[in-house]
């Protein structure tokens, strides 16, 4: 079908109504209203009878592009294969970086930590104890909040996640070295993080070390 364009309305009559198609406007004549008073303002010239004005309206929505694929997720943040199942928190020493895992297997945040290359080792742990504030056994001017305790050290010492340490009130690390093997043994995160799993790891979460 060819059309062009007119200066002028044109009408075409389908099943009782009247179209009236042109000047960028559809204008509908229903045989109902035929007995109707003089033409409504703002039909175009010409056109006589009882007018209605309908405005254009969009037609359907066409694709005129591919569908993009969602965006990928960064290599590293990955949640690493053969890390368990069910509800979890996922620390993979290696990568310096833990992930929470809800009951479907989603992760539901990830974050980098600090920590130190090979301990605890390649296991499934469970949060057994926690503190808000604690302070290091051998040095009782280091101290941190939001201590989880998950995992015994090598040296007996407890292993657990929590703030950036303060050594005399001034952290031993900065959160921009997180991701580097810093730590001890414990597992250090960015206040914010540290706060977050205090609230979401409660006793008895499962942890799996890869």
């Amino acid at each position: 079908m060819t059309s062009a364009k007119s200066s002028h309305p044109v009408g075409v009559t389908i099943s009782g109504m009247r179209i009236w198609a042109g000047l960028g406007a559809v204008v509908c004549v229903s045989s109902l209203l035929a007995s109707a008073g003089p033409a409504h303002a703002g039909a175009p010239s010409g056109v006589a009878g009882s007018e209605l004005v309908v405005p254009p309206s969009r037609g359907p929505a066409v694709q005129v592009g591919p569908t993009l694929p969602p965006p990928l997720v960064p290599t590293e943040e990955v949640l690493p294969a053969d890390s368990g199942t069910g509800r979890r928190i996922v620390y993979s020493n290696r990568q310096q970086r833990v992930w929470a895992v809800d009951e479907s297997g989603a992760v539901v945040k990830t974050h980098q930590v600090s920590g130190r290359i090979g301990t605890p080792g390649v296991g499934t742990y469970r949060v057994w104890s926690r503190s808000e504030t604690t302070c290091a056994v051998s040095n009782s001017a280091v101290c941190w909040r939001w201590m989880i305790r998950f995992a015994i050290g090598p040296n007996g010492g407890n292993v657990g996640f929590h703030e950036i340490p303060l050594k005399n009130g001034a952290p031993v690390q900065t959160e921009s070295q997180l991701g580097q093997a810093l730590s001890g043994g414990c597992v250090r995160q960015a206040t914010a993080d540290a706060e977050w799993m205090w609230e979401w790891a409660q006793v008895d979460t499962v942890v799996v070390v890869v």
